[in-house]
């Protein structure tokens, strides 16, 4: 992330007005000492004006100038947070509208998950392994297993939790009317929670 910060040549003042967050956690994340949620992450992508794929990938200068990607099993960049690992799917193809990823839920209850996530755009998630909890705001929570899917309105605070002992698996695709790097809130927003 300091490279792309450097590039767009912001400061972490500068790059914190911009994404709305703040100037510790920005240093925290550069130097990998937090891993920020998959809002964060979206909104350093809004924050940097880069698509999100950018901040996955080891060389964001690569054009695209086709709308294929394939990723191999296994090949993803990956990205780690406290409730969810993802593997960032196709993420060599800028300026989509839809975030495909691979998911293993690690967290066991809510407690340990913490505060719902919302954003802009709509999602949808099939269970590809194990069972889930899928808590949302304006749902009692259900449970899901495998072969079950999710269509939701991500500016409801959602979440899942793990219900087996093993991590469970999803296939998630998150997606917005605008492209990719519209998704997050703007820092005026985010600010106004």
């Amino acid at each position: 992330m300091h490279a792309l910060r450097a590039k767009a040549g912001l400061t972490l003042k500068e790059l914190g007005l911009r994404s709305g967050i703040s100037i510790s956690a920005l240093s925290k994340i550069e130097n990998n000492q937090l891993s920020p949620t998959y809002e964060k992450v979206m909104a350093l992508a809004f924050g940097l004006g880069v698509d999100i794929a950018t901040l996955f990938a080891d060389d964001g200068s690569r054009a695209v100038t086709g709308r294929r990607s394939v990723t191999r099993k296994g090949q993803g960049a990956t990205y780690d947070t406290k409730n969810y690992t993802y593997e960032l799917l196709c993420g060599d193809l800028a300026k989509k509208r839809l975030v495909p990823l691979l998911a293993i839920v690690k967290a066991r209850d809510m407690k340990t998950f913490g505060t719902l996530q919302a954003h802009r755009g709509e999602e949808v998630f099939y269970i590809l392994e194990g069972r889930v909890i899928l808590h949302s705001e304006f749902y009692e929570p259900i449970e899901l297993s495998a072969g079950d899917c999710v269509y939701l309105d991500s500016r409801m605070g959602h979440g899942c939790v793990a219900q087996s002992m093993e991590d469970a698996k999803i296939f998630w695709v998150c997606s917005s009317e605008e492209p990719v790097l519209d998704i997050v809130r703007s820092p005026e927003q985010e600010s106004g929670r």
